[in-house]
Parts: C-alpha cells; sequence; structure tokens
C-alpha cells in the first residue's frame, strides 16, 4: 500500500502524480529495516542489483538525498552510520557493499563486503564515493543543524575528502576514470569527475569553516581553486568543454557536447564567458535527448571508438541516465531556465506514466530502448530532488536561513504553486504567485526567509503581515526580498506583497 505523503502544489496534475508515485512506489517503497536499521535498496522492489546489497557511491547520495525531502530523517542518519564503517583508514570507501559476495567479475571484496576495486580495466568510479559522503554529510547537516553531530562526523568527512586529494595531480587533474560511468570508462581524467570534485571541496571546505576549522577549510577551498583553474585552462575546447583527458591522447572532443557541460556548468566551475558560451551550445540541443528521455551522455553516441573501451563492445552507459538528468537541471537552475527544468521532468513523468509509474536504469540511443531493471530508483530519486531543488529553488543554508528562488515556467506564476518544508524544530507552508507570497510558519525560534519573484524586486515597497500585524517592511538583498519570521510555537499565518496604492 502507498505510503501517504505530502506533494508540492504545483500546477500540473500530471507532474504532481509523477512525484506521489516516485516517493510513495519507489523510493519510500526501498527502505528495509529488517537488513539492517536506515537500510534501502536501489530498486523498488529490493531485489535488483541484489536484496542486502548497499551503493554507497552516487545512489547512497541519491536516495539519502530525497529521503530528507521526504520527511525521513531516521533513514538517512542510520544508514550514514551503517556506511561509515565500510571507511578504510585511508579515506577510501567502497563502490558497493554485498555482504557474503567474494568477488565481482574477478575484484574480491573485502572481508566486510565491501568492493573497494572495480572490476573494469583503469578502475572507474574511484572518484565517486568520497563526493557522495561529503554531499551527504552536507545535506544532513543543512536539514538539522546538528552541530554535535558534524563535530563528530567531520573526521571522517575530511578523511573522505583527503583520499579524494590524493586522486589529484599537482596541476589539479583528478584521475579515478569516469566518475558515474564504466563503459566508456573515461581513463583517466573525466571531465564530470573535475567538476564534482570541486563541488566536493568547496561543501567540505563550508562544514570545516562551520566548526572553526579555518586552517583546513582554507585548505579545501585552495584544492578547489586548483582543480577549477586546471579545468578551465585543460578543457576548453573554444566554445564547449571537451569531454575527458586521456594520460596519452590528451583531450577526447569527439562526440559532440558531452554532460562535461552539463557538470561545468552546474558546479560553477568555468569562467563567465565559458560558461555563457557552453549554455548557448547545450541548452536546446536535442541531441541529448534519446528517443526524447533526458538525459544521454554525449550527442553523438555513435561515434565512440573501440580503443575507448576497456571490455569490447560494451556500450552500456552510452545512454540517458537520471544521474546526467539531475547535472542537466541543475545547470538549468543555475542559469535561471524554468521553461527547461519544468519541460524535462515533463518528459520524466510521462515516461513513468507509461510504465506504471517505474522507471528504467537506462534509455539507450537512438529511440530510447530501456535498458536495466525496472524499478531502478534513480529517476525516482532525482525527480523528487529537482522539484525541490531546481523547480521550487529550495535552498537550505548553513546560517540556519531558507532560501526559496523558483525556476518556473511563467505559467506556473500565474497560477501559483508552493510547498510544505519540515526541518529541525520548523515547518512552512507557503504558495507564491505574481503577487508575492503568504502562509503559514511554525518554530521555536526566528526564520529568516529569503525569497525572489518572477520579475525580480522592483522599486515598489513591498508589506509583510504576520497574524495581521505589519512589522518592519522586508529590506531588499541581491534581488531577494528578506522576510525575518518571528518565533512562533503555533503556526502563524504571514504574507508579503507590493504596497496597494
Amino acid at each position: 500500500m502507498d505510503e501517504p505523503v505530502t506533494v508540492p502544489d504545483l500546477p500540473d496534475a500530471k507532474l504532481l502524480r509523477a512525484y506521489e508515485k516516485a516517493a510513495t512506489q519507489n523510493v519510500l517503497a526501498a527502505r528495509d529495516d529488517t537488513v539492517f536499521p536506515g537500510y534501502y535498496s536501489v530498486c523498488a522492489d529490493r531485489v535488483g542489483f541484489g536484496p542486502g546489497n548497499s551503493y554507497p557511491s552516487l545512489d547512497g547520495h541519491q536516495l539519502a538525498d530525497a529521503l530528507l525531502w521526504l520527511g525521513d530523517e531516521r533513514t538517512v542518519r542510520l544508514n550514514w552510520d551503517y556506511v561509515r564503517r565500510f571507511q578504510r583508514p585511508n579515506g577510501q570507501l567502497p563502490l558497493a557493499i554485498l555482504p557474503g559476495t567474494r568477488e565481482v567479475a574477478g575484484s574480491l571484496t573485502d572481508p566486510n563486503g565491501g568492493l573497494y576495486v572495480h572490476w573494469v580495466k583503469g578502475d572507474p568510479l574511484r572518484a565517486l564515493a568520497g563526493p557522495t559522503l561529503i554531499q551527504n554529510a552536507d545535506v544532513f547537516y543543512r536539514r538539522t543543524l546538528d552541530a554535535d553531530w558534524l563535530r563528530e562526523q567531520l573526521p571522517y568527512v575530511n578523511r573522505a575528502a583527503d583520499y579524494l586529494a590524493s586522486l589529484t595531480t599537482d596541476e589539479g587533474l583528478v584521475a579515478g576514470a569516469g566518475y558515474y560511468v564504466e563503459f566508456p570508462t573515461r581513463v583517466e581524467y573525466d571531465g564530470v569527475s573535475q567538476c564534482h570534485a570541486v563541488d566536493a571541496f568547496r561543501r567540505i571546505a563550508a562544514l570545516n569553516g562551520v566548526v572553526g576549522d579555518h586552517g583546513t577549510a582554507n585548505r579545501y577551498a585552495s584544492l578547489a581553486d586548483r582543480i577549477a583553474r586546471c579545468f578551465r585552462q585543460r578543457y576548453w575546447a573554444g566554445d564547449h568543454f571537451g569531454e575527458y583527458i586521456h594520460p596519452e591522447r590528451g583531450l577526447i572532443d569527439a562526440h559532440g557536447l558531452t554532460d562535461t557541460n552539463w557538470a561545468a556548468l552546474a558546479a560553477d566551475v568555468g569562467d563567465l564567458d565559458q560558461q555563457a558560451s557552453a549554455w548557448e551550445r547545450v541548452r536546446d540541443e536535442a541531441g541529448f535527448y534519446y528517443g526524447g528521455v533526458p538525459t544521454g551522455i554525449a550527442t553523438r553516441p555513435d561515434s565512440y571508438e573501440e580503443w575507448e573501451f576497456t571490455h569490447s563492445g560494451h556500450r552500456h552507459d552510452l545512454a540517458a541516465m537520471g544521474r546526467v538528468w539531475y547535472v542537466e537541471c541543475w545547470a538549468r537552475a543555475r542559469m535561471a531556465d524554468g521553461e527547461g527544468i519544468a519541460a524535462s521532468l515533463q518528459r520524466v513523468a510521462r515516461i513513468g506514466e507509461d510504465n506504471g509509474y517505474y522507471w528504467r536504469e537506462r534509455y539507450h540511443p537512438p529511440d530510447g530502448t530501456p535498458a536495466g531493471p525496472n524499478t531502478y530508483c534513480e529517476y525516482p530519486a532525482n525527480l523528487i530532488r529537482i522539484v525541490h531543488r531546481f523547480l521550487l529553488g529550495t535552498q537550505l543554508e548553513l546560517d540556519g536561513s531558507l532560501i526559496l528562488k523558483p525556476n518556473v515556467p511563467s505559467s506556473f506564476w500565474a497560477a501559483g504553486f508552493g510547498q510544505s518544508i519540515v526541518w529541525r524544530d520548523r515547518k512552512l507552508d507557503y504558495r507564491m504567485a505574481r503577487s508575492g507570497i503568504e502562509g503559514q510558519y511554525a518554530g521555536k525560534s526566528a526564520q529568516r526567509l529569503r525569497v525572489r519573484l518572477e520579475r525580480g524586486i522592483d522599486s515598489k515597497p513591498y508589506v509583510l503581515a504576520i497574524e495581521g500585524r505589519q512589522p518592519a517592511p522586508p529590506r531588499v538583498e541581491g534581488g531577494c526580498l528578506v522576510l525575518d519570521l518571528p518565533p512562533s510555537a503555533e503556526s502563524a499565518a504571514f504574507s508579503c506583497a507590493p504596497l496597494r496604492p
């Protein structure tokens, strides 16, 4: 039976239905405390890719983040504790945790079931597990602001960051072959890996800053800067970013536009001119959608050569995958492309509707032929994340403030939209429209809320009303209205709109 969830308030019935089913029939259904407290599978049937197996690289963040948006902090906390036990002294984390499995295609697991070395020649995904742990620490702390938890866990997270640093050359190239692809392997310096490493080091620098360890924070921030600087110099191909750097063949840029460009835009790695040029190239490029499915790794997937495959003819990752789709939408959010985000969400919602609200692991070119487990949770988890993070533009900040910067089509602004957010000791229900924002707030302490409206903040004065009273008018910072909501043990009504003449 479906577990009820609170769905966002969006003027798109089919998208709301897809969101509800992504949550109840997929992400929440993948949990199973009988395996261990906090367990979740990567498949809704809890069978695909092995019952009882865990995948703390990539999937471990996609599902954890979705569960947090669905309000399940408990599962995420317990799963964190389980995964942390598998970290080696040098900070390395396993690609997969496979209890009872001795080896995978010739690669031995540790006695604890952890798979630390990929069976594919070139050992792809080496640079994936560390950023996954860092991402989880970041989103969990932002949701809880649990400073005691952060201080206790930060040594493990720093250790993961140090392992990632050990993969980084003096020049600033991050090794590890493919970040989230195995076939082709992208030996050795995948462009997507560079961008996610920059993002990971920025996140861990900020978390160290929260606890006052500014020396460690500066060290990680410098690493992020070094990798970004190298990326801008080595990956730029005139009007877009190349795909990966091979240790003997140099920059590989022979497969059309690739997901490296989405990653560079998403993680804010290129300079302003590079980003503007890359955005013009990718924003309307239909070649990324295989049979209409977002998002493929390259616009010319048929052009990969035999030497790029460490396993001859194995082209499994030449596909549209939810992990690439998420990065595309992240990039579109940075470029404030609400129309593009909504259109891609509607495509993924239709794919789910046509398949009983299950999604496949991959969709291969040219026509989007599905492959992999039918109940794989990647697209459902990312649908939830994209709705909250990018469409509704919800940002939980390290200082406790909440930012709402929607990236929605103009039709959404005309009809109105909103959501319910529960985090820490507080709850916010709101609805936005062209006329402003209104809702209900409850929390033990004051809450700062920054809001971006459809056309920015014009010169008109705005009025903030709380339970019928009008405190000081909101100020404007960085194109956002800044609303300071006072503590309220009970739900209090608020609104903010332009002063009527």
